[in-house]
């Protein structure tokens, strides 16, 4: 049978692929559109969306929610704040922000963003945390960094499965590999789908959403798209706001500090250890979560080691003030630990700040065994992490894409005295993962 070839012109399709390039980047169709908190969660929500060309009426439409779609008349619409950013490609892009306040605790409310003009989004919905004395979850994180849509994906999939009721997700750092990608970012967006508009996310700040500087290569700035993308509060040091926060969700003070920032001077440590002390001696909460990039204590193979002036300059003022849990990343491996003190003697049975190190992407370190600090540990295993308060007791579960219990222990809160600390799930007793050549350490 004869064959008949049609050669097209390589001009002809020069001109419909940049066609389809020009007519994705100059969509005015709402996308990336993210959940965070600029202030109190129980009063108020913030959402982020942007697009390729400038919104002539950009706003926002929210509502309480009922059970009907024809029901508009108590629609409210919120003008959006407008953010311009062109990459280092001279792609723009239009960032659009708002922030609803008063609005009612427990409510769950609609909303939908975009140009009514033009195009808007579908229909979401968000719940306000009530005050009420109930439990309560959140989501955490460790790295995705690398390949985040193909295998970071199911990560997050499998922990909102797990608790598709938590609060909110934190991720502690490194959400992607190069800060000014927009790719990268794109990924991220991608891997999170309808969860980030439904379940606001925490974002914290890690070494690799600092990138270098389009105006100085030998400087690294933070990522060009972090704080158009993220309304968060503005409680940090001044210079440091929105990637220094804390908010009060329920009765916890969750704390996000910029480790990366913090290691680059003398100065920079001490305007956020001032900042800590502050936060944490003027806390009314009953519980209190810090969380921040790089760990205080390591056993990780590579070229990371331990950052001993971090750890001088924090843990005091951490366990000066009882904090319950500090959870961390950075280091792509897993690790906790509820008996490293500085300055304080806690009684057997007993927990100062426990420390957690989690990896939720592929890429993978190993462990040295003769720095090992670390109660449970665990490599070559993607996880993620289920954090429950009920009145004075925190529960918290680790879990792997496979939905195995990894690890599981329980803080019961004292009266003026450290948590009892009980562990479900013990090192000794239950093994633990390694790489295929049977070790903690990376086949070379």
């Amino acid at each position: 049978m004869k064959k008949t070839f049609f050669l097209i012109p390589l001009y002809i399709v020069s001109f419909y692929f940049s066609s389809l390039l020009l007519s994705h980047a100059q969509t005015a169709e709402p996308e990336h559109i993210v959940l965070t908190w600029k202030g109190d969660p129980s009063e108020s929500q913030s959402v982020t969306w942007r697009t390729g060309v400038v919104l002539n009426n950009p706003i926002a439409q929210l509502a309480l929610a009922n059970s009907s779609s024809i029901e508009t008349a108590l629609d409210q619409t919120f003008q959006a704040t407008i953010q311009k950013v062109e990459n280092m490609e001279g792609v723009v892009h239009y960032y659009y922000s708002v922030t609803f306040e008063g609005l009612k605790p427990g409510g769950t409310y609609r909303y939908r963003v975009g140009d009514i003009d033009n195009k808007m989004s579908a229909w979401s919905q968000f719940t306000t945390t009530n005050k009420e004395k109930e439990p309560y979850s959140f989501l955490y994180l460790g790295d995705i960094q690398n390949e985040v849509f193909s295998w970071g994906s199911r990560t997050i999939r499998a922990a909102y499965a797990k608790a598709p009721k938590a609060g909110f997700m934190l991720f502690a750092g490194d959400l992607i590999n190069d800060g000014h990608q927009d790719s990268q970012w794109k990924e991220w967006f991608r891997a999170l789908g309808h969860i980030r508009t439904m379940k606001p996310i925490v974002p914290v700040i890690g070494n690799h959403e600092y990138d270098t500087s389009p105006e100085n290569p030998d400087e690294e700035v933070i990522s060009m798209y972090w704080q158009p993308q993220f309304e968060l509060p503005l409680n940090g040091p001044e210079g440091l706001e929105e990637s220094v926060y804390y908010i009060d969700y329920k009765d916890m003070r969750l704390v996000v500090m910029n480790s990366l920032v913090a290691l680059k001077s003398p100065e920079e440590l001490q305007k956020q250890s001032d900042y800590l002390e502050r936060v944490l001696s003027d806390n009314p909460q009953k519980w209190t979560v810090v969380s921040f990039h790089h760990p205080f204590f390591t056993a990780r193979d590579g070229r990371h080691g331990n950052y001993p002036n971090l750890r001088n300059a924090w843990q005091p003022i951490l366990e000066k003030h009882k904090v319950d849990l500090v959870l961390k990343g950075h280091d792509h491996v897993y690790a906790r630990g509820a008996h490293q003190t500085k300055t304080i003697e806690v009684p057997k049975g007993q927990a100062g700040p426990v420390y957690v190190v989690s990896v939720a992407g592929p890429k993978m370190y190993g462990i040295v065994p003769e720095k090992r600090w670390m109660d449970r540990a665990g490599v070559n295993t993607q996880l993620y992490q289920v954090i429950t308060i009920d009145g004075d007791l925190l529960k918290y579960r680790a879990y792997t894409v496979m939905d195995e219990l990894y690890d599981s222990f329980d803080l019961q809160k004292q009266d003026k005295e450290y948590n009892i600390f009980t562990e479900h799930i013990s090192s000794p007793k239950d093994p633990e993962n390694n790489f295929p050549n049977g070790t903690t350490l990376r086949s070379k």
